[in-house]
């Protein structure tokens, strides 16, 4: 008996931590949730003589409630890895040089430029760095115009909300009666 607690109490908690390196976060939202949920419905029913029924609805809803939180973190965690892979496709100051040492025409660079939606603030040694370089005046005076044109943002599709309005309450109903009372 001492065994079947000492494997419940401290062997179970570590083999379900080395098992949810490869889950994402809803599943280990779920499975923490569902655990802790079960663990304090366990305790609530038991005190109702119900322990059973209340490990079951406690799992039920801390498992619903932990994906559901893993779930939002999920999803923020994808928006972040969108964002930044559209940031890493900005060329900087030295990928312009490089692009003009390798005698890429200038169109191709101004393109490039452009579709990465790069913004560039050079300053005066960037300039004639970037000269010294082999970068054209083109191509610099386009790097100077990012600097005014409105930044692209990147935008995620909004989650649609349905809202369902509840019924309309019954009609209210009047009626007329005649009644004799008699004395």
């Amino acid at each position: 008996m001492r065994i079947a607690r000492w494997l419940a109490g401290f062997a179970m908690p570590v083999v379900l931590v080395s098992g949810c390196q490869s889950m994402n976060n809803t599943e280990k939202g779920a499975l923490t949730g569902g655990g802790i949920g079960a663990g304090a419905g366990a305790l609530i029913g038991h005190a109702t003589g119900h322990t059973g029924a209340g490990a079951v609805i406690g799992g039920l809803t801390g498992g619903l409630l932990g994906g559901a939180v893993g779930n939002d973190i999920d999803k923020e965690k994808a928006r972040q890895e969108r964002i930044a892979a559209a940031e890493a496709r900005h060329l900087n100051i030295s990928d312009v040089a490089s692009l003009a040492q390798q005698h890429v025409s200038d169109g191709i660079i101004i393109n490039q430029i452009r579709t990465t939606g790069s913004v560039y603030h050079l300053s005066a040694d960037e300039i004639v760095w970037l000269r010294q370089q082999g970068v054209s005046e083109a191509v610099i005076a386009e790097m100077q115009a990012t600097a005014y044109r409105p930044v692209r943002r990147v935008y995620t599709p909004a989650p649609v909300v349905v809202y369902e309005a509840p019924p309309p309450p019954p009609p209210v109903s009047v009626g007329v009666g005649i009644g004799f009372h008699g004395r």
